[in-house]
């Protein structure tokens, strides 16, 4: 435990903010948080109406509580509480292949190349590339993998269409890129990890459950959060940070900024090199994403989460669909909806740029159409429905753009070509999916709270 009470001021409270805050409260540091918001999660916050509980985003979480977010729960004592998601689907025009949790055993990599339409004379060489992409790497495979695109990688072991487009659509859904520019490491981190814990999950109570569980562990230890507390600059004094202005000064021994590497850098530029600065602004953005949530009075959706995709020799779908993931969390979780009925989330993703209302319109009616077209009638049910644009994701981070989960994991941008999460200013951290750490979305930013909260212990206990 630390002694001296050393101050540490957390900007955001999005999963990384709050993980990284209570762990640090844990360690005996008094942590304030400081959110721009009137909730805590960000963009994995939830908001409940009319009896329904919905996410800012459309969410499933690889492997639940074997994963750093279940990690993070146990060391601070939280109440997160998960359910499993027990198989999901992956849909290719009208072929559809059934992912059960063991997704990773030799009978069901078989079943999912037959159902999905892998050629036969096909079938041995993607088996293969199936399996090692379902298989985890020793440290030093993963710094090659890392900085190699997924489709080179698949390239190397078949051509074949429709496993490339089951490839292709899987990455889009774990590490929001296509596999040209996805790297095949951090693509086979979260592939092989889910296949090794088999334990993809939602967390009871929405994904805003996430950080309101850390942020309840961190008041208990004598840490607290404030509320509409947009930070305007970061207090930095002979290169070492000293607090953060935010509507008042907040004194800080260290601050941790869960604000996004990019508009970090911006508060404090004055005080960072031009080479740093131009650096760090060159880092390319995930996609963004846009979503329909539907309020049902009954039961319409029977599968726990699919991911659909237009067959690509379909003109006619391929003009008047879109690729959607849409979860139905009502099923694992059923208090998330009133008894008999049911939610839904269908989300797309397309370019993080909040500026292009016309294009967020246009992919959000191609969702509805699809949702009906695969579920004729889903609207007869309709009790209310909610569209968020890539608008609304930037608009609750409070960043330029509206991507889903922060720096792409990109094969020029991950491993040891991630940002570091000490800033060249002392008592400087960056903590979240922009920072160090590996996974999907919400658990990249647990295991980069884990990390940076041993990094900022370590700092001020020297």
């Amino acid at each position: 435990m630390a002694s001296n009470r050393a101050r540490v001021v957390v900007i955001g409270s999005g999963v990384g903010g709050a993980g990284c805050a209570a762990l640090l409260a844990e360690r005996g540091f008094d942590v304030t948080v400081l959110e721009r918001n009137s909730f805590a999660g960000g963009k994995a916050a939830s908001f409940e109406k009319e009896g329904f509980t919905y996410d800012t985003g459309v969410h499933a979480v690889g492997s639940g509580d074997k994963g750093p977010l279940g990690e993070i729960n146990r060391r601070v004592g939280g109440d997160l509480t998960w359910a499993l998601i027990e198989w999901n689907r992956i849909c290719l025009g009208d072929r559809v292949a059934h992912y059960s949790l063991d997704y990773g055993s030799d009978d069901s990599i078989h079943h999912i190349l037959e159902d999905i339409g892998v050629l036969p004379e096909n079938h041995d060489d993607c088996y293969v590339c199936f399996r090692e992409l379902a298989t985890v790497k020793p440290p030093a495979e993963m710094a090659v993998l890392d900085e190699t695109p997924l489709k080179d990688y698949v390239d190397r072991f078949t051509d074949d269409p429709m496993f490339h487009q089951m490839i292709n659509a899987t990455c889009g859904m774990l590490i929001v890129v296509t596999y040209f520019t996805g790297s095949a490491g951090e693509f086979i981190y979260c592939f092989a990890g889910m296949a090794e814990n088999r334990s993809l999950s939602y967390p009871r109570g929405g994904m805003g459950a996430i950080a309101d569980s850390y942020i309840a562990a961190l008041e208990r230890m004598g840490g607290r959060i404030e509320y509409g507390r947009r930070v305007e600059d970061i207090l930095i004094e002979g290169g070492k940070v000293v607090g953060v202005e935010a509507g008042g000064t907040f004194p800080a021994d260290a601050v941790v900024s869960n604000a996004g590497l990019q508009p970090t850098v911006k508060m404090a530029r004055d005080h960072l090199s031009a080479e740093y600065v131009d650096g760090a602004m060159k880092y390319r953005s995930s996609y963004g994403a846009v979503s329909v949530k539907y309020a049902l009075d009954a039961p319409v959706v029977p599968y726990p989460m699919t991911l659909w995709l237009p067959d690509l020799a379909d003109e006619e779908a391929l003009s008047k669909y879109v690729g959607i993931m849409y979860p139905v969390p009502s099923i694992p979780d059923p208090d998330l909806a009133p008894p008999g009925c049911q939610l839904v989330l269908a989300g797309a993703v397309l370019s993080p740029d909040p500026k292009k209302v016309d294009l967020d319109r246009q992919v959000l009616d191609r969702i509805e159409a699809t949702m009906e077209h695969l579920h004729p009638g889903i609207e007869d049910h309709v009790i209310w429905k909610l569209r968020t644009d890539v608008a609304y994701t930037a608009g609750i981070s409070g960043r330029d753009l509206g991507e889903v989960v922060g720096l792409s994991q990109d094969f020029r941008q991950v491993g040891r070509n991630r940002p570091d999460p000490r800033m060249p200013i002392e008592g400087l951290f960056i903590v979240g999916a922009d920072a160090g750490g590996r996974g999907i979305g919400t658990e990249m930013a647990g295991e980069s709270a884990i990390n940076v909260s041993e990094m900022v212990s370590h700092f001020l206990t020297l």
